[in-house]
C-alpha cells in the first residue's frame, strides 16, 4: 500500500501545480526563434480550437489512456487544442508516409507530431523533413539539460532543436517468481541454461518490434564484452567481428523458446503472455511498468524486474513535427506541457505513469522535488540507484538498422 500521507501530500502538490500552469500559459517567452512565430503567444494565439495530430505507438493500453486523460484532457482545458492520438505498430509507417509525402510535393500533411525513436528521427533529419529547429526555444526547454549527451543526441543523430524529450526510458527484464524463483538469470549464459531447463517459458518480440530490437542490442553488447565497439561511426569489419556469437547464441535459444520459436510475438502480446503465465519472463523500456500492471489487477503479485549483470540500454523518449505539419504550433504547445511541472510529476509518480524523468528534479520547484521525494517505491520497481549504476548508451542507429537486418536474415529466416 502506498503511504497515504504520502500521497496527499503529492496531490496537493499537483493541485498547485495545475494552477500555476494555468496561471502561467500566457506568461512564458520564447527563448529563441521558431519557424513562423514571433512570439510564444503568437503561438498560443494560433492554436485554439485547432487539433494536434500525434501518431504514436499504440501497443500500450495504459499509455494510451493515459495520454489522453494526462494530456489530451489537460491541453483542451487549458488552450483549446484537441489532442488526436493516432496510433501506430511501428512508427516507421509514419515515417515512410511523410517520405511519400515529401516526394509528392504535398506541402501540407495530415501529422502534426511524432513519437519518435532514433532510427526513424535520423531518417526524417537526414532527408530535411524536419519543421524546426524549435525544442531549444519553446518555454519549458530552459528545464531541459541540453549539454547531457543522451538529450543532445538520439542514437547518435544531433537532436540540434528538431526534437523535444519527454520521457526518459531504460530496459528491464521483468519475470515472475512463482516460475523463476528469487534469483532470475542475470547473465545471457544463465538466460540459456535456465531457456533449455524450461522450454516454451522464454521469447522475445521480433524483428522490427523496437522491443525485440534493443534485446537484439544487449545480445550484441554481450558478444562484444560491452557497448564499447558499437558507439562510434558504423564499421561494417567490427560488425562481422561479433555477429556470428549472436546469430549462434539466437539459433541455439530458438528450439526452446515459446512455441518453439517458430513465431514471436509483439510486445504486447508478450505482456499477456507474462500476465497469463504462459511465459516466465517479460521485457521492456518501461521500469515501472511491472508495478503498475501490478496495481491494476493485470499482473500477478509475483512479477518483479531485474537488469542484466552487465547492464542495460537506457535513453529518452522524444518528440519531433514534421516539415509539413499542418499545426506546428499545437504540436509545440503540447511538447511545452510535457516538459512542465504537472506532467513530469505525474509521469514520474509510480502510482500513476511509472516512468522516469530526462529531467533533474532539481530544475524544478522545492514543491515538485518534496512530491518526488514522498514517492513510495513499489518492490517490484528497482531502485534508481540501481538503474543508474546499470545504465548502458544505445548505439548509433546506423548499427541498429545493420542488427536488426542480420536479425532477419541469420535468425528468423534460418
Amino acid at each position: 500500500m502506498f503511504d497515504m500521507k504520502r500521497m496527499t501530500l503529492i496531490l496537493v502538490v499537483l493541485m498547485m501545480l495545475v494552477l500555476s500552469t494555468t496561471a502561467a500559459q500566457d506568461s512564458d517567452e520564447l527563448m529563441g526563434e521558431v519557424p513562423g512565430y514571433a512570439t510564444w503567444a503568437d503561438v498560443l494565439a494560433a492554436v485554439k480550437g485547432t487539433t494536434v495530430n500525434w501518431h504514436m505507438w499504440g501497443g500500450s493500453d495504459k499509455i494510451n489512456s493515459d495520454v489522453d486523460n494526462d494530456i489530451g484532457a489537460r491541453v483542451q482545458e487549458l488552450y483549446g487544442i484537441t489532442l488526436n492520438r493516432v496510433p501506430l505498430v511501428d512508427t516507421a509507417d509514419v515515417v515512410n508516409k511523410i517520405l511519400d509525402e515529401s516526394a509528392a510535393g504535398v506541402t501540407t500533411g495530415s501529422v502534426d507530431l511524432i513519437w519518435i525513436n532514433g532510427e526513424n528521427f535520423r531518417t526524417l533529419k537526414d532527408a530535411s523533413l524536419l519543421y524546426g529547429p524549435w525544442s531549444e526555444a519553446i518555454p519549458n526547454a530552459k528545464f531541459v539539460n541540453w549539454a547531457d549527451p543522451s538529450l543532445a543526441f538520439d542514437f547518435g543523430t544531433p537532436v540540434e532543436g528538431y526534437e523535444s524529450p519527454w520521457g526518459h526510458a531504460q530496459f528491464v527484464m521483468e519475470y515472475n517468481t512463482a516460475l523463476v524463483g528469487d534469483a532470475p538469470p542475470k547473465t545471457f549464459e544463465d538466460l540459456t541454461a535456465w531457456v533449455e531447463a524450461n522450454p516454451g517459458l522464454f521469447t522475445y518480440p521480433a524483428i522490427p518490434d523496437f522491443t525485440g530490437s534493443v534485446f537484439l542490442r544487449h545480445v550484441f553488447y554481450w558478444a562484444a564484452g560491452g557497448p564499447e565497439p558499437f558507439l562510434g561511426p558504423f564499421d561494417q569489419a567490427v560488425f562481422d567481428q561479433y555477429a556470428p556469437k549472436v546469430w549462434e547464441y539466437l539459433n541455439a535459444l530458438e528450439p526452446n523458446l515459446w512455441r518453439a520459436g517458430e513465431t514471436y510475438p509483439e510486445a504486447s502480446a508478450l505482456t499477456d503472455l507474462l500476465a497469463n503465465q504462459e511465459v516466465a519472463f517479460n521485457m521492456g523500456y518501461g521500469p515501472g511498468n511491472a508495478a503498475s500492471s501490478i496495481l491494476e489487477g493485470k499482473y500477478p503479485e509475483t512479477i518483479r524486474t531485474f537488469v542484466f549483470d552487465t547492464g542495460t540500454i537506457s535513453n529518452n523518449n522524444f518528440v519531433t513535427i514534421p516539415f509539413n505539419a499542418p499545426n506546428p504550433a499545437g504540436a509545440m504547445v503540447i511538447a511545452n506541457f510535457m516538459l512542465g511541472e504537472e506532467f513530469q510529476l505525474k509521469m514520474s509518480d509510480p502510482a500513476l505513469w511509472g516512468w522516469l524523468s530526462p529531467i533533474s528534479p532539481t530544475m524544478y520547484s522545492s514543491d515538485f522535488q518534496a512530491a518526488v521525494a514522498a514517492f513510495e517505491r513499489h518492490p517490484a520497481t528497482l531502485s534508481t540507484e540501481e538503474l543508474a549504476a546499470g545504465a548502458l548508451p544505445e548505439p548509433p542507429s546506423a548499427w541498429v538498422t545493420a542488427m536488426e537486418q542480420g536479425w532477419v536474415e541469420n535468425v528468423l529466416q534460418k
